[in-house]
């Protein structure tokens, strides 16, 4: 199955924040969600712990909520997360 396509722009041992590259004829992250941990997992030596932050199609910030670098379930973010990330992504 195909997989989107992303860009890591954050990680430390908290978060990984990444944000989705949009490429035509790719599923968004939030349409391979599963995929994108297994494979983020696999790119950074596993997500461990991490939080997985990360930007949609439309802007907004969302959590890839996981347990031991499986995908459970997608999580919100807050109002005032949206706009610490926003902030970091411009910085």
């Amino acid at each position: 199955m195909a997989m989107a396509k992303y860009t890591v722009r954050v990680s430390n041992d908290m978060m990984l924040l990444i944000t989705d590259d949009e490429a035509v004829g790719l599923p968004s992250i939030t349409n391979s969600a599963a995929q994108v941990i297994a494979d983020l997992s696999a790119r950074t030596g596993g997500v461990g712990a991490r939080r997985v932050y990360y930007r949609d199609s439309i802007g907004r910030f969302d959590e890839l909520c996981h347990k031991n670098g499986v995908f459970e379930r997608f999580a919100p973010c807050s109002p005032s997360q949206q706009e610490a990330f926003k902030e970091l992504l411009r910085g």
